[in-house]
């Protein structure tokens, strides 16, 4: 599907418009969240999600979105970005609102974003979680590049493991 918005641009979930090696070059080196993330792993998130792409009047690509989702009960908002030279023309509330409203999505009763008081999502309805207490992470474990901790982390583990 194609929706029309502000300026001429226009995002679309058609996926083969996306260019992955624009997004994993945004994602592994212009975001925080996903720095040095492999073209690898990107272009699996993408094949695996709901992706929306954000694209200029003259059909360039100048964001992205996705959605990790079931398309019945739950999704998770996530790796959203607006290339620095589309940014403060309302090109990111855009993508953002066809993202939540997305048909796939749009009635779900779980939807989450994953970054914590940005005004922005908080204009789409996003707010704090209603019972946190609910939640629990399994963080993944360290890697070599995370230096000496992750090697401290594994022997902990192992160690425990083997006292169990």
């Amino acid at each position: 599907m194609r929706w029309e918005g502000p300026g001429g641009y226009w995002v679309s979930d058609d996926s083969s418009l996306v260019d992955v090696d624009l997004v994993h070059g945004w994602m592994s080196e212009d975001s925080y969240w996903a720095k040095g993330r492999t073209r690898e792993v990107m272009a699996r998130s993408i094949e695996h999600s709901l992706v929306l792409g954000l694209y200029s009047a003259g059909g360039e690509q100048a964001g992205f979105a996705r959605l990790v989702t079931d398309r019945a009960t739950f999704a998770w908002l996530c790796d959203v970005f607006v290339a620095a030279e589309h940014r403060g023309n309302g090109t990111g509330s855009f993508l953002v609102q066809m993202a939540v409203g997305h048909p796939d999505v749009a009635g779900i009763r779980q939807l989450l974003m994953a970054t914590p008081g940005r005004s922005l999502y908080r204009r789409h309805g996003f707010g704090d979680l209603r019972n946190p207490e609910r939640w629990m992470e399994r963080p993944a474990p360290e890697t070599a590049a995370d230096g000496s901790l992750g090697q401290a982390q594994i022997s902990e583990a192992t160690a425990t493991t083997a006292a169990d």
